[in-house]
C-alpha cells in the first residue's frame, strides 16, 4: 500500500456504483492495494482482495447469505469481515484473529467511495449533482 498519510485517511472513487451488482464481488485497486467490493442490499463492503487462508483474490468468490465466499477452500467471511466457516472442519468454530482488512465503503452520487485509513471529514460536496443544467459523464478510471 502506498504509504501517503493524507490519501490514506482521504475518501476516494474507486468504482461506478450500478456496476456492483448484488451477489457479484468486484476487484478495485486503490494506493497499490487490492480491494474486492461487494454488496448486501444497499450496504457496500470493501476489503483487502485476499483470503486468509491460501490468498487468494476473494474478488473471484461469491456471495451467499449475506456473506463472501473464497473460490478455493470455501472460507466463508461474514459482513465483518470475520471467517464464518471452514468448509473442509464444517464443527471447528474459526478463531477472531481470521479476520480479513475490512475498509470503509460509501456510495454517493453513483460512485463507490473508499477510505483505507481514518478520514476526518465526509465525502466532499458536490452541489452540481442535482442540478439537470449540468450533464454528468462517467469516464471511468
Amino acid at each position: 500500500m502506498l504509504n501517503d498519510p493524507v490519501l490514506l485517511n482521504d475518501w476516494h472513487v474507486v468504482a461506478y456504483a450500478p456496476d456492483l451488482k448484488e451477489g457479484k464481488p468486484m476487484p478495485a485497486r486503490l494506493m497499490e492495494e487490492d480491494i474486492v467490493l461487494w454488496r448486501v442490499g444497499d450496504k457496500i463492503h470493501a476489503w483487502r482482495d485476499l483470503c486468509l487462508h491460501r490468498g487468494t483474490r476473494l474478488s473471484l468468490g461469491k456471495v451467499e447469505n449475506q456473506a463472501l465466499i473464497c473460490p478455493y477452500h470455501g472460507w466463508t467471511y461474514n459482513e465483518e469481515g470475520q471467517c464464518i466457516r471452514f468448509p473442509a472442519h464444517p464443527n471447528q468454530k474459526p478463531p477472531a484473529t481470521a479476520r480479513v482488512k475490512v475498509y470503509q465503503a460509501q456510495e454517493k452520487y453513483n460512485w463507490i467511495w473508499v477510505t483505507l485509513g481514518s478520514p476526518s471529514k465526509d465525502i466532499p460536496a458536490f452541489p452540481q449533482w442535482d442540478d439537470h443544467s449540468f450533464h454528468k459523464i462517467h469516464c471511468g478510471p
